[in-house]
């Protein structure tokens, strides 16, 4: 069981990996009016390599990322790909709030997965969290005003592969270690950028050059705290405040794009994140029942 000094730990890691991942997508925003997304592909996942070479050196070298499953990081590598690029695309076109608001709809598609792949129960809990999830969506879409044609549909996109990604991962936990996961998708997130972006290759200046340096080095300081928040406290307790992103997105859309958010993606997001946390909140319910019986 964690202890406190663990969990304040794990919230801090989480809470400071949420600010990084989120000044990642600014910069990725940003280099959406010079770069292609292929690129962006690319430069992300190489250099997000760095600070996961560091720690797999760290932990042992080559036994630290050793795989018993090649083929499961192939695919989950590509699912990542997809869902990063529909990200790019879509970012072209809409807010980082509204983006990151229907990106959250990723855990209710997880569980839906969970029980094709993975044979899990969905009560009536995860029912209704469900309806009440895919309704924050829908508020935040607004489909009456035409906003389904602002790039949402790649943001659907980036929820249902990201979520298969992760149900992949927890299906072969028992094998695979989080690093092994992090690190491979990674490295087949390079590949498959490196060979798309030799047919979309824009010239990039001295100063997109170093955005793209930047992207790639906070998008791996994210994923470092973010593994290592999980490891010090439990899932239930930290996940949660991956929903600060929100609020960052939020405040970087009015810093650098003097976008404010609309009240229906304020609401929206609200239904959502409640909706995350009560899942959540359930599954830490359902394990407990599990000990006790």
């Amino acid at each position: 069981m964690s202890n406190l000094s663990d969990i304040s730990r794990g919230l801090i890691l989480m809470a400071f990996g949420m600010v990084v991942m989120s000044i990642m997508d600014a910069i990725v925003k940003h280099l959406t009016d010079s770069i292609s997304a292929p690129q962006i592909l690319f430069f992300r996942s190489f250099f997000g390599l760095l600070p996961l070479l560091i720690i797999a050196w760290r932990k042992g070298g080559k036994r630290a990322v050793y795989t018993r499953k090649p083929l499961v990081h192939m695919v989950r590598a590509g699912l990542a790909a997809v869902a990063f690029v529909s990200f790019t695309i879509g970012l072209r076109e809409m807010s980082l709030a509204n983006a990151l608001a229907i990106s959250f709809a990723a855990p209710f598609f997880a569980v839906c997965f969970s029980a094709l792949l993975m044979g899990e129960r969905v009560g009536f809990h995860r029912i209704f969290a469900l309806v009440a999830g895919f309704g924050g969506v829908v508020i935040v879409l607004q489909p009456d005003d035409g906003i389904l044609g602002d790039g949402s549909g790649y943001f659907l996109l980036v929820a249902v592969t990201y979520a298969l990604a992760q149900v992949i991962a927890r299906k072969y936990r028992e094998t695979e270690t989080g690093l092994s996961f992090s690190f491979w998708t990674m490295t087949g997130m390079t590949i498959l950028g490196a060979v798309s972006m030799l047919f979309y290759w824009e010239e990039m200046t001295p100063e997109i050059w170093g955005w793209a340096f930047a992207m790639g080095i906070f998008g791996g300081l994210a994923a470092y705290c973010m593994t290592e928040a999980v490891r010090a406290a439990p899932t239930v307790v930290v996940s949660p405040m991956e929903y600060t992103a929100l609020i960052w997105g939020a405040l970087f859309d009015w810093m650098f794009w003097q976008v404010f958010p609309e009240q229906a993606t304020i609401v929206g997001s609200l239904v959502i994140v409640a909706s995350g946390i009560y899942i959540l909140w359930r599954e830490r319910s359902y394990k407990e029942e599990i000990k006790i019986l």
